[in-house]
């Protein structure tokens, strides 16, 4: 039940989420984009999905939330800026039940269950992001020894 309710939440105001989600999603981004570009596309895909799964209860967003989490995690974008635009979709739905009184019609069990799903998706965006983020950190490095090594190696000529 707790299920059901927040996929048909969803499902009415899908439309309008996903667009108010991409618009957070591309305003982090420090040039402005377009609806068009490459990355706007992936982004746009990537949060239909992982709002697709949040309504069916279902883990099967974990792939798209990657691709997000990636795209984010090589911009200079602080953390904590870059993962807050997983809290937009439970900020949105929460003005929407407000606007259409559904919150006070929810009991406690529901209420927790909403609250519990967007927290689990915030969590599991911070380790994929803190995934890709230690990634590139790596690659840095080991392309700083290969630097160091190729420039003592010429020395050495």
């Amino acid at each position: 039940m707790k299920t059901r309710w927040l996929h048909q939440l969803l499902d009415a105001h899908k439309e309008i989420i996903l667009q108010q989600w991409l618009e957070s999603a591309l305003g982090l981004f420090p040039e402005k984009m377009g609806y068009t570009t490459p990355v706007a596309m992936e982004l746009s895909r990537a949060l239909e999905v992982i709002l697709s799964g949040l309504g069916s209860g279902e883990s099967d967003y974990k792939e798209a939330l990657d691709d997000v989490t990636r795209i984010l995690a090589v911009q200079s974008i602080l953390p904590s800026k870059a993962l807050s635009i997983f809290l937009e979709p439970k900020l949105m739905l929460r003005d929407i039940m407000l606007k259409t009184t559904v919150a006070g019609t929810m009991t406690q069990e529901v209420q927790e269950a909403f609250n519990s799903r967007f927290d689990l998706l915030t969590l599991e965006a911070f380790d994929s992001y803190m995934q890709h983020r230690e990634k590139i950190y790596q690659l840095k490095v080991e392309e700083g020894r290969r630097r160091m090594f190729m420039a003592l190696r010429r020395a050495e000529v």
